[in-house]
């Protein structure tokens, strides 16, 4: 924040002959400065939820209409609503709602929708697109209404839903779940880093509209780990799989090394060594080529050390987790991120994404 302070009063020193009142005072453009921090600590919330969310409006309106299009994909569903306007004109309007998992989660299926429903709908409006809304309920003929913009797996985190994970001993070899609250508090330290002004410099340049998520490139370490969709840790002796639904994306962890080895390529998940240690899986993460340490534009360079451990609660029904990241053109000390994982009988499906442009 410090950095972004500086960066701040030197642009309001440099920018300072266009204000009307150019002979403010030290204390009210410091005053200014602090509004616009508070400004950006809030942006972030938005923007760091997903990659097009920051593009809407914060008005909220209701429309209805004949539903005539369904597109049931990832990374958000679509749906396409006929609208008659005030001129008694039809109006296509596209509709953007939450991801397949999180609306399944919430009973809430391609099934729920049928082309020809007439449907009342509250949303957000783009800022940048014409008849494009942001979904935050739907309004069914019978008069169900569904929640549609669900940026979190788990107020289904009861323990009705939690298994009975020291019945069965699996230890960390199942699917875990992502509680709403881990979220939040994940994408929160996401923004809350120690990052060298290079960096933050660099975040200046990223362009939400145009990037690997909105693309439906599958993403990298340490970034992969950080979303709503349940992972799966897979016992193969000298090799562990960690599989999140995310991208279908598939990790490998060597356990029977304690390096890389020499020749081993960069990529964007790098090359990871695991141990047991005290009964936590301690996992190491090098020779990376992922440029990113989030979905805000923030680099990574290849000098990038990240090192994950995780906790078995002894009820197993929970997963603690660490991860620091060591990379010094990036963060003027290593980065860490906490979260947790629940056992709540999950299951992993395909992804299949399809950008957003199409």
């Amino acid at each position: 924040m410090a950095a972004l302070l500086g960066h701040i009063t030197r642009w309001i020193d440099e920018t300072k002959h266009r204000f009307p009142d150019e002979g403010a005072t030290a204390e009210s453009r410091l005053s200014l400065v602090a509004g616009i921090i508070l400004f950006l600590a809030a942006l972030p919330s938005q923007v760091s939820g997903h990659h097009s969310v920051a593009f809407y409006s914060n008005e909220i309106i209701e429309i209805s209409g004949e539903l005539t299009r369904i597109d049931w994909r990832n990374p958000h569903i679509r749906l396409t609503l006929e609208v008659t306007n005030d001129r008694g004109a039809s109006e296509a309007w596209r509709l953007e709602g939450s991801s397949i998992y999180n609306l399944a989660r919430s009973g809430i299926t391609a099934d729920t929708f049928e082309v020809g429903q007439r449907l009342i709908i509250t949303g957000q409006p783009s800022t940048r697109e014409k008849r494009m809304l942001l979904l935050r309920d739907i309004l069914l003929p019978e008069g169900r209404r569904l929640e549609m913009w669900i940026q979190n797996v788990t107020r289904l985190e009861s323990d009705s839903r939690l298994v009975d994970a020291a019945a069965e001993n699996r230890g960390i070899f199942r699917v875990w779940s992502v509680p709403a609250a881990n979220l939040a508090a994940a994408l929160a330290q996401l923004r809350d880093q120690p990052f060298t002004e290079s960096a933050i410099a660099a975040q200046a340049g990223w362009n939400p509209l145009d990037n690997f998520a909105t693309r439906c490139e599958p993403e990298g370490m340490p970034r992969i780990m950080v979303n709503p969709h349940p992972f799966e840790f897979i016992d193969g002796g000298d090799l562990i799989t960690l599989r999140t639904e995310l991208y279908d994306i598939e990790r490998m962890i060597h356990m029977d090394r304690d390096a890389p080895p020499d020749d081993a390529p960069r990529s964007r998940l790098g090359y990871s060594v695991g141990s047991w240690e005290d009964g936590d899986l301690v996992v190491r993460t090098t020779r990376l080529n992922w440029p990113y340490f989030d979905n805000a534009g923030t680099p990574l360079s290849e000098e990038a050390q990240i090192v994950e451990r995780f906790s078995l609660s002894e009820d197993q029904t929970r997963l603690d987790f660490e991860v620091t990241v060591t990379d010094p053109p990036t963060f003027t000390r290593p980065a860490a991120l906490r979260g947790y994982w629940l056992a709540l009988g999950d299951t992993i499906a395909r992804y299949d994404c399809v950008p957003l442009e199409n």
